[in-house]
């Protein structure tokens, strides 16, 4: 009989640790479903037949008076837990979060959160990190973020050395590593950054590369100039998402190249030949997609050449006198960019060195139609007057706000078959370069610009920002106030708390 007695006894005891180690296992290993699932089963059938076999001596436990104060006790603990857990249960599946960090650290992106709405098909993150990586809890955190935005989302955090066979068959040969499926289509991040991992997913999402080719021979600013004055930056950021970068010179060619997704002349100071103007021509009228960045106090031929599609480039500069970067650096305010959705929700500001406006001929309204997405302040002016210093005469200049960046095309519209042809003209082409596309929201407008004439809309909004290292700095004066509070003040008023209701209880 007492070994029947130590045999259910043991019930009991192995039901409670079968139910904690089951929670141990969800709440620190939550991908091992049919670990913590067993565990909780077993807990369930020892409980009962511990509840079973002991169902007297509860039974005569629960009549005695002290029991029936305790049971009281328990039932409202069990009534609060209760509510507890159904709350924490509509929110686990209603999730409501706030990222109050200065820029949105843990917040996605506009662009990630664009890919994501986007996705059509199963996409999975496959992590390659050991057990002990710094990486590993931060990059959980960042796929949990991109989980939560859309379904097809999975992911799988490995350690490499522990599954060796599953690293070998992704060619992982280096720990840190991430890679995208979709479709049958692969893609490495080598960097564990939100940057990084949308980049990874965009390669392996796409089903074809978009190729954009940049027009070299005349000045113009080079994809592979990495100083200040090149597009090195725009470059790099363009090939991350998946895209093809070429050069172009218009002197061997007859036509723009069939794979041209997009043409882009970022900063010319030569005229083009007649002939490379034509086959510019035969490109838009074959429903083209241009994108022209052309700079101020320069003969170009474009002046000319944009006449039948009623663009105007004047010789004049835009002068801004409240810019704190100089009356030659128009500013654009978050707010003051027309609406287009090439600005759509683009809330960062942007700076251009040196800016000539665009203007629209009203006689070819009839056959194009032209948006402005660029425009100064109202406490601009537009000179064309610049000799040596830049000083605002009121008498003769124009006074803002002054477009300089629009978007033109065809009135009539496309058959289903076609696209239409697109251009976009900005009066400047510094603010693409090495040396600011970091700056504000430089190099996301450039890219916006030509994401929008690709027909990537989903590409159209802010990049991924940088995660950056926060240090909580303390005085010896707040850590012992921290120790204070955390490590007496609060353990002390806990117990003096229990010993006040446990004196009061003896005296019931």
């Amino acid at each position: 009989m007492a070994l029947n007695k130590n045999i259910t006894a043991l019930f009991g005891f192995l039901g409670l640790c079968f139910a904690l180690t089951g929670i141990f296992v969800y709440v620190f290993f939550e991908e091992k479903v049919w670990i913590y699932t067993t565990l909780e089963l077993l807990a369930i059938i020892q409980l009962s037949l511990f509840f079973v076999t002991h169902f007297e001596m509860l039974k005569d436990f629960s009549s005695r008076r002290s029991t029936k104060f305790g049971l009281n006790s328990i039932f409202m603990v069990v009534i609060f837990i209760s509510i507890l857990s159904i709350i924490n249960f509509i929110l686990a599946r209603h999730e409501v979060r706030f990222d109050f960090s200065d820029a949105g650290t843990f917040s996605l992106s506009p662009q990630t959160e664009n890919v994501l709405k986007e996705l059509k098909h199963e996409v999975k993150f496959t992590g390659f990190f050991t057990d002990d990586s710094k990486l590993r809890s931060k990059t959980k955190d960042l796929l949990e973020n991109y989980k939560r935005e859309n379904k097809k989302i999975s992911y799988l955090l490995v350690d490499p050395d522990k599954k060796p066979v599953l690293t070998k068959q992704y060619g992982i040969t280096e720990y840190d590593k991430i890679v995208v499926e979709s479709e049958g289509r692969t893609s490495i991040a080598r960097d564990i950054t939100e940057e990084a991992l949308t980049s990874a997913l965009i390669r392996s999402s796409r089903e074809t590369k978009k190729t954009f080719y940049f027009v070299e021979g005349h000045g113009e600013r080079s994809i592979n100039d990495t100083a200040k004055n090149g597009y090195a930056v725009i470059k790099d950021a363009l090939e991350k998402q998946g895209f093809t970068l070429k050069n172009l010179l218009l002197l061997n060619v007859k036509k723009i190249p069939e794979d041209a997704d997009v043409v882009i002349i970022g900063g010319p100071t030569r005229p083009f030949t007649p002939g490379e103007f034509e086959v510019i021509k035969d490109y838009l009228e074959t429903n083209g997609r241009l994108f022209l960045a052309i700079d101020p106090m320069l003969e170009t031929g474009f002046e000319t050449f944009l006449a039948p599609w009623g663009l105007q480039l004047k010789d004049d500069m835009i002068l801004d006198p409240s810019s704190g970067m100089g009356a030659a650096v128009p500013t654009v305010n978050p707010e003051a960019y027309p609406p287009h959705e090439i600005t759509q929700n683009f809330n960062l500001a942007t700076f251009f060195p040196l800016v000539r406006s665009v203007s629209f001929d009203a006689s070819k309204a009839d056959f194009f139609r032209f948006s402005p997405i660029l425009q100064s302040g109202q406490d601009t002016w537009l000179t064309d007057h610049v000799q040596g210093e830049l000083i605002v005469d009121p008498a003769r200049d124009r006074k803002g706000p002054i477009v300089f960046g629009g978007v033109l095309t065809a009135k009539n519209a496309p058959s289903d078959t076609e696209k239409e042809m697109r251009m976009v003209v900005v009066g400047d082409s510094d603010f693409g370069t090495n040396s600011i596309a970091r700056a504000a929201g430089n190099g996301d407008l450039f890219q916006n610009i030509i994401s929008w004439l690709a027909d990537e809309g989903d590409l159209v909004s802010i990049r991924a920002k940088a995660f950056p290292t926060t240090t909580l700095l303390l005085n010896d004066k707040q850590t012992g106030i921290i120790f204070t509070v955390s490590v007496l003040i609060l353990p002390l008023g806990i117990m003096g708390i229990g010993l006040m209701i446990w004196r009061k209880r003896r005296r019931l």
